[in-house]
C-alpha cells in the first residue's frame, strides 16, 4: 500500500532522526514489530501510531509484570515477617529453657560429685544421685541444641527477609522508572549460618552460600510460588522444630446464635398441651487470657399456642460460667449446660463446678445444684474410655430433694460403631430414699456421618426406653415423659415412668438451616396409658467468625 508524502513532511521526518533511532530501539527490544517500509517513507500521524503502540506495549510489560511481582513479593514478605516473630518467639522459649536445664543440672552434678568427694560411695546412695545427674545433663544437650538450632532460624529468617524487603525496594523503583539495581548490597555481605551435614558434623555454610540461595529465592519468586516450593520449604522448617509457639487467640469474642421455631402435638392420657414456640439463643464466649473463657448464654423465648412457662416473653442469662485449665484438669465454674447419660438423666442448666481430667481414660465431677424445682443439691462422678471403634462409661448421680428425699441413680453405657451406625447399651439403676430401687435401660442406634454439617446430608437415631421413675430427673427428650414421674396431686409417683421408642432425624440445608423431626409413643409404666409426640423444628445458626 502506497502512502503519498510531500516533500516537506518527508523532510521534517528524514531531519528528525532520533525518533527513528527510538522506535527501531523498541523494536530491537521486542515491543513492537518493524515496519516493511523505511521509517521515513512514513508520514509524523503514522509515526505516532507506531510510538503509541510500541509505548502501550511496553507500559503493559513493564507495570504489569512487575506490578505482579511487587504484589506477590508483599505477600511473601508479610509471611516471612510472622515466620521471624514465631522463630524469635521459639528462640526465647529455648533460652529460657536452656537457663533451666542449665540450672538443674549444675544442682544434680554438685550434689552427685560432692557426694562421691565426701566418700558416700554405697551404690544404694550414689547410684539414684548419678541417674538423677545423667538425666539433668541429658535434658542441658538437648535444650542447648534446641537453643542452638532457634538460634540459628532466627538468624536465617531475618537475613531472608533483608533479602525480600529489598527486592521488594528494587520493584517499586523500577515501576518509577529509576535506575536503581535489583542486586544485594554490599551490607548484606558476610552473612553465614549453621548446618548440619549427613555424617552428623556441623559446618559452616559460606556467606556467599546463604547470599545465592536468598538472592534465587527472591529474584525466583514468581516460579517457586507456582510449584509450592515456597510453602515445602516454611512446612519442613515448622517441623524440624519442636520448640512452643504463644497460642495467641483470632478473635478474643466469638459469638454463636440460633433462631429456632418448633411445633409439638401430643395426644394420649399423659399428653400434655399442644404448643408452637419461637425461641432465639446467643452464645458468647469471650477470651480472657488465652485460658479462662467468660461463657454465657441469652436466651428469649414466645409461646404463640399453648401455654408457656416463666421464661415466656423474656429475655434471660440463662448460662453465665468461667471455663479453663487449672493444671492437668479442665474446669467449668458457674450456671452450665448439664447433659447426664446422654440427657437420659438430666439435661438442663447446672449451677457448680465441673471438673473434668484425663486422656484416654476421662474423669468428670461435677457438684452443686441442678437447676430442677425441688432440687436441694446434686453431684455425679463419671469415668468414660473412648476407643478406636467404642465407648464405655460408667456414673453415679446423686440428687438432693427439699423435702429430705434423695435420690441415687448408676450408670453404665457401652456404645460400638457397626460400619455406619452407632449401637448403644444403656443401663440405668435408680433408688429412691427408702425403696429397694429398679432398674431401666435404653437402646440406640444411630447414624451420623462424617460430613453431617454439610448441606443437604442428614442424621438419624432410634431408640427404645424403659425408665422407671427413679431412673431420671428431668429427660432431654420432646415427649411428655416428665409428666410420667408425677401423679394427678403433683406428687412424685414412685411407680411411675414410661417405656416404648422414639426416632429422629436432622437434615441439613444451605445458609445453616436445620429441620428436625421427632416422634414418640410412650407408655405409662403404672396405668399403662400411652402417649404419642410428633415434634418438629426449623433452626437457623449463626456465627461472627469462622473456623
Amino acid at each position: 500500500m502506497g502512502i503519498g508524502l510531500s516533500a516537506s513532511t518527508v523532510q521534517a521526518a528524514a531531519s528528525d532522526t532520533w525518533i527513528y533511532d527510538s522506535i527501531t530501539l523498541l523494536a530491537k527490544e521486542g515491543y513492537m514489530d518493524m515496519p516493511e517500509k523505511p521509517l521515513s517513507a512514513y508520514s509524523k500521524k503514522e509515526l505516532g501510531q507506531m510510538v503509541a503502540q510500541a509505548l502501550l506495549e511496553f507500559e503493559k510489560n513493564r507495570t504489569g509484570s512487575l506490578a505482579d511481582e511487587y504484589g506477590r513479593i508483599s505477600r511473601l514478605l508479610v509471611v516471612d515477617e510472622v515466620q521471624l516473630k514465631l522463630a524469635e518467639e521459639q528462640e526465647r522459649a529455648a533460652e529460657s529453657r536452656i537457663k533451666s536445664a542449665r540450672s538443674k543440672a549444675a544442682k544434680d552434678t554438685e550434689m552427685y560429685v560432692r557426694r562421691s568427694m565426701q566418700g558416700k560411695n554405697r551404690l544404694e546412695v550414689m547410684q539414684p544421685l548419678k541417674e538423677k545427674s545423667n538425666a539433668s545433663l541429658n535434658r542441658l544437650e538437648q535444650a542447648s541444641r534446641d537453643y542452638a538450632q532457634a538460634k540459628s532460624r532466627v538468624e536465617q529468617r531475618s537475613r531472608m527477609l533483608d533479602y525480600v524487603r529489598k527486592r521488594k525496594q528494587d520493584l517499586l523503583a523500577g515501576l518509577n522508572g529509576s535506575e536503581n539495581g535489583s542486586a544485594v548490597s554490599a551490607g548484606n555481605a558476610g552473612i553465614y549460618g549453621n548446618s548440619v551435614s549427613a555424617g552428623g558434623a556441623t559446618s559452616v555454610v559460606p556467606a556467599s552460600v546463604l547470599d545465592t540461595v536468598g538472592r534465587l529465592r527472591a529474584e525466583f519468586l514468581p516460579e517457586l510460588d507456582e510449584n509450592g516450593s515456597l510453602d515445602s520449604m516454611n512446612a519442613r522448617q515448622q517441623l524440624e522444630s519442636n520448640m512452643p509457639v504463644e497460642d495467641v487467640p483470632d478473635q478474643r469474642l466469638k459469638v454463636d446464635a440460633e433462631v429456632r421455631y418448633d411445633v409439638r402435638y401430643s395426644s394420649g392420657a399423659d399428653s400434655g398441651e399442644n404448643r408452637q414456640r419461637a425461641r432465639a439463643r446467643l452464645y458468647p464466649d469471650y477470651n480472657i487470657d488465652n485460658n479462662w473463657h467468660a461463657i454465657g448464654m441469652l436466651e428469649w423465648e414466645k409461646a404463640f399456642t399453648g401455654s408457656g412457662d416463666d421464661k415466656d416473653g423474656k429475655l434471660k442469662l440463662d448460662r453465665y460460667y468461667l471455663s479453663g485449665n487449672v493444671g492437668i484438669a479442665h474446669m467449668d465454674l458457674g450456671a452450665f449446660g448439664s447433659t447426664m447419660a446422654e440427657g437420659n438423666i438430666y439435661d438442663s442448666k447446672f449451677m457448680g463446678v465441673r471438673v473434668q481430667a484425663g486422656e484416654p481414660v476421662k474423669y468428670t465431677l461435677e457438684y452443686g445444684k441442678a437447676a430442677k424445682d425441688k432440687i436441694e443439691q446434686s453431684y455425679d462422678f463419671t469415668i468414660s474410655y473412648q476407643g478406636a471403634v467404642y465407648r464405655v462409661e460408667g456414673g453415679f448421680y446423686h440428687f438432693k430433694r427439699r423435702d429430705e428425699n434423695s435420690q441415687d441413680i448408676y450408670m453404665a453405657n457401652y456404645h460400638h460403631n457397626i460400619g455406619l451406625l452407632d449401637a448403644g447399651a444403656m443401663l440405668l439403676y435408680g433408688r429412691n430414699k427408702g425403696d429397694s430401687g429398679k432398674t431401666g435401660y435404653v437402646f440406640t442406634l444411630g447414624y451420623t456421618p462424617q460430613n453431617s454439617w454439610q448441606p443437604y446430608t442428614f442424621s438419624s437415631w432410634l431408640k427404645y426406653y424403659y425408665q422407671p421413675s427413679s431412673t431420671y430427673v428431668s429427660h432431654t427428650m420432646n415427649a411428655m415423659v416428665d409428666n410420667m414421674r408425677y401423679d394427678k396431686n403433683d406428687s412424685f409417683n414412685r411407680n411411675g415412668g414410661f417405656k416404648g421408642w422414639g426416632i429422629g432425624i436432622n437434615y441439613n440445608l444451605p445458609a445453616a438451616w436445620t429441620l428436625g423431626l421427632e416422634f414418640y409413643r410412650l407408655q405409662d409404666l403404672e396405668w399403662g396409658r400411652r402417649s404419642n409426640t410428633i415434634w418438629f423444628a426449623v433452626t437457623k445458626s449463626f456465627q461472627n467468625y469462622h473456623e
